[in-house]
């Protein structure tokens, strides 16, 4: 490991349709924005799970991840939309995000307002 960007990549479990291209410190706002790009290369449906071509891409999202230490960790990229013969065009899923928000999973003791934490 060579890089503060690989460094997120591998803590992201991401893999090679995907690479960090910016992971930014902001000391001032104690928060840590990672920048993803998606490299190209087969698109499954979100929907039926088939082999789909790339139709085009969504505008740029922000997911807000668990943090890093105690800095506010966000996740920033535009996500491939692929053209499903069966479905349409659909924005494929990515491994960041599930189909509800990871933090919405956490058990309460692991949430900061189980601490008294907002």
């Amino acid at each position: 490991m060579n890089s503060l960007n690989e460094h997120y990549r591998d803590l992201l479990g991401l893999d090679d349709s995907w690479t960090v291209f910016k992971a930014d410190l902001q000391l001032e706002e104690n928060s840590v924005v990672i920048e993803l790009s998606h490299r190209g290369g087969p698109l499954t449906c979100p929907e039926c799970h088939g082999s789909c071509g790339r139709a085009d891409t969504a505008p740029p999202r922000t997911w807000r991840h668990l943090d890093t230490m105690q800095f506010t960790t966000k996740i920033k990229a535009a996500v491939p939309r692929c053209r499903c013969a069966q479905c349409g065009v659909k924005t494929v899923s990515v491994p960041w995000a599930g189909k509800a928000s990871f933090g919405n999973n956490l058990p309460d003791w692991h949430r900061p307002a189980a601490y008294g934490f907002a």
